[in-house]
């Protein structure tokens, strides 16, 4: 061991406490830079893990026809970049006329999937695979596999040559007959197929609507009938899904992909590449992870620099004798700055592991701990049994961080050992470096020289007389390290109020949202669409036969209790003038662009939606206007105005009364379903139809005159408005549309259904006292299926699982705050201390000539007490300066999308306060402390030496 080496540790040993303080310093910096690392490895393992699940791990997809198939396929299943390949082959398209009156009519026809290369499961991960909802999937010839929503409908010829048709209302053990080979053209238009085959209905699958992603997703067709693998003489192509390895780069798959596919005849899984590190225009949302670890890991490399470069240049402060009088023994500059660099090597070899494992461990807390906000992230759901995301960060990273963190504490130690090598070795022995007066000083004293009058006494000396004044004096000799205490201290202020702004104005926005309707208000709430296409009566008759469906299904599950059902429709409606107010048609102008439903009058001609409700609930409705529940002339049919509505205006909401003083409407039934109401020039109703022109990819609008639209119209009467959306409808979405709302009771929709277009059911659910809410709407789910058939479709709400979503990311993101908070604040006392204690060791000259001229311990004390207010009340004064920018900041973010006023969460403020306060007390104690212990004839026979 060498003579410096050994002068180096034994400094560090001497010196305990400066070194404790700043092991820690850089166990804290370290571990913060892992930590935020880890957590973006993390998250970015978990990215990609979830979009494997949601759209497959398939990297390159293809449509190969018929004349490249055989070769690409083979290729498929010999190359040694291949990991895992399969193969669908589309056996042609048909088209149907059903019953039912699906909207979709055109049918894609392809086989199972076909394992080319990998294991089953590595084969079918490749893309996303239907959910069997009832039977089974194809397996051998002459079998299908359909789409649910075909269960019970009669399909039958349309005349197109191409059509599919059923022996009857298809089930399990069904017959249908299928064309095979038939092909669209540019057009849209089926050829002749090849030939007719009958298929036996083995099972019913839950539909898919992503193309590449979802297996039987199309974008020529709506739905896919699935046949078994290799049932196919002749495909009209092939759908194949390939995943690849050994191609670490977008390019490389490109060059490997253009060989076998063709040159750009394919798709790439932009995500998942992206995902994978091989980026692309579609990695936003990595280049976003990139961008935040870039710019928190740049906070904390400086606010790590400063911290240490602050305990070295304290080290090389108390030492600057022993460094001059090493160099007047012939100690080159070369060797003192090596003794600096090999105390932060020794400092290092202690901290930076130390921090490494103190990262790692703290993110495998605080991912264990928030596994339900990941989960939300993640997933926009919650289930029971929330597992977040595992730790995923790999050895290179670690010894990345570890040499990051390393090179960080090499450069905050070289100013202060270049500094030790430039020293002087007679300025260093006198110890006259640091007394120098600032220019500010020289100013002042030349003035005084100049006018005879004594320069004004400082703050501190004003308030603590002498103590204040050698305050003074030793601020202004050590500014720079006081600027990092009180930089330190207001960041720390700063971070611990925008935590506090965060938990505010994240709270006031569910707040927000839950008034405006834009969250539910049951525990669990069920919404049974009806999508069949019919008249109006017909639908809304077929809905009503869904209120009777969904009290039966509330029966089969425990734990749930049932309000009552809520029909949800649409009707097309005329209303008088003074029915909207001026603020109702800025309303209609700004969502509708050439607006021609509100005229300048308050009239109005257009949609609306109106929600049907049992009577209970319509008195109750009632009563809360202060309303009759019935028309005052007995004949026409009551309604209530829900007069608010969430005003999306320059990208904030706020709420907007839309109407004036309504008194009465007229509802049609029009003869077209796709037409719509209009105000003429002259102040009356015209109807507006949009007309489909050849395979529906276009159309034309044309107007006619009201009496020749309509079938069937009725009358209603306002009998109240509704100020806010009622607690009963706070599940129907009614304030989050676009179109004027209203609530009527349901016997208005069973006695005249032609004038209405009803189209879902909606049933809020409380919980019962223990039971689950997950398992409990699993059930529900369940339930539902079972019980819901034909063209109607059911959705189950976990609200309880929203709100715990957003409970949960707010909370997330308020912990993550508060831990950079809380580390920024640790990082503080340490400079605090370290500063503290340094001034006073390179002061024992000093303090023991002023005891020895008689400054006593109240002296010292008060002494002291100046210098740590001083830091104390710059760090505060700063800090909550720009605390409130900050905030002001988040607001103005915040309230470009929510209509919120601006407040500082005083609770925040005051604890910042407190910490800095305590911090600052805990900091003149142990001066004190330090003081006390001074000795003052071995400080002066140490400076006489």
């Amino acid at each position: 061991m060498g003579v410096f080496t050994s002068y180096t540790l034994r400094s560090l040993r001497k010196n305990r406490t400066r070194t404790v303080v700043t092991v820690v310093g850089v166990i804290l910096s370290t571990a913060l830079l892992t930590g935020v690392v880890a957590t973006a490895t993390s998250i970015a393992a978990a990215l990609l893990g979830r979009t494997i699940e949601t759209e497959g791990s398939w990297q390159v997809y293809d449509d190969l026809q018929p004349a490249e198939a055989d070769s690409a396929l083979g290729r498929l299943t010999t190359d040694a970049n291949v990991t895992a390949a399969m193969d669908s082959q589309v056996a042609g398209f048909a088209s149907y006329a059903s019953d039912a009156n699906l909207s979709t009519t055109l049918l894609a026809i392809q086989t199972a999937p076909r394992v080319l290369r990998g294991s089953e499961s590595q084969a079918r991960g490749l893309t996303v695979m239907p959910t069997v909802r009832s039977g089974r999937e194809p397996e051998a010839a002459s079998e299908v596999m359909l789409p649910v929503t075909f269960s019970g409908v009669t399909l039958t010829d349309d005349g197109s040559g191409a059509s599919a048709t059923s022996d009857g209302p298809i089930d399990l053990g069904s017959t249908i007959t299928l064309p095979l080979g038939a092909a669209l053209d540019e057009n849209g238009q089926l050829s002749a197929p090849a030939a007719t085959r009958s298929y036996t209905v083995v099972g019913f699958y839950v539909p898919q609507h992503f193309e590449r992603n979802d297996f039987t997703a199309f974008e020529e067709a709506g739905t896919t009938a699935i046949i078994s693998a290799n049932d196919v003489s002749t495909p009209i192509y092939t759908r194949a899904w390939t995943d690849t390895n050994g191609l670490s780069t977008r390019d490389a798959i490109k060059g490997w992909a253009a060989p076998i596919f063709g040159e750009e005849d394919y798709y790439l899984h932009g995500r998942l590449l992206a995902f994978q590190g091989m980026a692309s225009y579609e990695s936003t949302t990595m280049v976003s992870l990139r961008g935040m670890v870039a710019v928190v890991g740049g906070v904390i490399v400086v606010a790590a620099i400063g911290m240490i470069g602050n305990s070295f240049s304290i080290s090389v402060a108390e030492r600057t004798r022993q460094f001059g009088l090493l160099s007047s023994l012939g100690a080159s500059k070369r060797q003192l700055r090596r003794t600096v660099l090999m105390e932060a090597v020794a400092i290092g070899l202690v901290g930076i592991p130390v921090g490494l494992a103190a990262g790692l461990a703290g993110v495998a807390a605080m991912l264990s701990s928030s596994a339900r906000a990941f989960d939300a992230l993640l997933r926009s759901s919650l289930s029971g049994t929330a597992q977040g995301i595992p730790l995923v960060i790999s050895p290179a990273v670690v010894a990345g961080m570890a040499v990051t963190s390393f090179l960080v504490l090499l450069a905050s130690a070289w100013a202060p050992a270049w500094r030790a090598s430039r020293v002087s070795a007679i300025d260093a022995i006198r110890q006259q470096q640091d007394v120098k007066l600032s220019k500010h000083a020289e100013r002042a004293i030349e003035k005084a020289q100049a006018t005879g009058i004594a320069p004004r006494k400082r703050l501190l000396e004003r308030i603590a007389g002498l103590p204040g004044l050698l305050a003074s004096r030793n601020l202004s000799r050590s500014s720079s390290r006081g600027r990092t205490v009180v930089v330190s201290l207001a960041l720390s202020v700063v971070l611990i109020v925008l935590s506090g702004a965060i938990s505010l104005y994240m709270g006031r926005t569910m707040d927000i949202g839950n008034d405006l309707g834009a969250t539910n208000r049951s525990v669990i709430s069920l919404t049974v669409y009806n999508s069949q296409e019919a008249d109006q009566g017909t639908v809304s008759k077929a809905t009503l036969g869904l209120v009777r469906d969904v009290q039966g299904i509330s029966g089969q599950v425990d734990g749930l209790t049932s309000s009552a059902p809520i029909v949800s429709g649409a009707l097309e409606a005329t209303l008088p003038a003074g029915s909207i107010s001026a603020e109702g048609r800025t309303y209609l102008a700004d969502y509708n662009g050439d607006n021609e439903s509100a005229g300048a009058d308050g009239s109005y001609a257009g949609p609306m939606l109106v929600s049907f409700v049992d009577d209970d609930t319509w008195t109750a409705l009632c009563k809360k206007a202060g309303a009759s529940t019935t028309a005052a002339d007995g004949t026409s049919m009551p309604a209530l105005a829900l007069n608010v509505l969430a005003w999306m205006e320059s990208s904030s909401v706020r709420t907007v009364a839309p109407f004036g003083s309504p008194t009465s409407a007229t509802v049609y039934e029009l003869r077209d379903l796709q037409s719509t109401l209009l105000l003429d020039s002259g102040g009356g109703a015209l109807v507006q139809t949009w007309e489909n022109t050849g395979n529906g990819t276009g159309g034309t609008q044309s107007r006619t005159s009201i009496e020749d639209a309509v079938v069937d119209s009725g009358s209603i009467t306002f009998v109240g408005t509704l100020d806010s959306l009622p607690e009963q409808l706070g599940d129907t979405s009614l304030t989050s549309s676009s179109m004027l709302a209203m609530v009527m009771p349901r016997s208005a929709l069973e006695a005249h259904p032609n004038l209405f277009s009803a189209t879902s059911v909606v049933v809020p659910f409380s919980l019962d006292e223990g039971a689950d809410p997950f398992d409990t709407g699993n059930a529900l789910e369940e339930a539902a299926n079972a019980t819901i058939s034909g063209s109607a479709t059911a959705y189950v709400n976990n609200n309880v699982a929203e709100r715990e979503s957003t409970d949960a990311v707010v909370g997330l993101f308020k912990l993550l705050v508060m831990i950079f908070s809380v580390v920024c604040l640790l990082i503080a006392v340490a400079n605090v201390f370290n500063t503290l204690s340094t001034s006073i060791i390179l002061r024992t000259r000093e303090f023991a000539v002023l005891q020895s001229v008689g400054l006593g311990p109240k002296g010292f004390r008060r002494m002291l007490v100046a210098e740590c207010a001083s830091y104390a009340l710059r760090g505060l004064g700063f800090g909550l300066v720009f605390s409130v920018g900050v905030v002001w900041l988040f607001w103005t973010a915040l309230s470009s999308s929510v209509d919120l006023s601006f407040e500082l969460p005083w609770g925040y403020v005051a604890g910042a306060v407190a910490g800095v306060v305590a911090v600052l007390g805990l900091s003149v104690a142990y001066a004190l402390r330090r003081s006390h212990a001074l000795n003052i004839v071995e400080a002066l026979r140490a400076d006489a030496i």
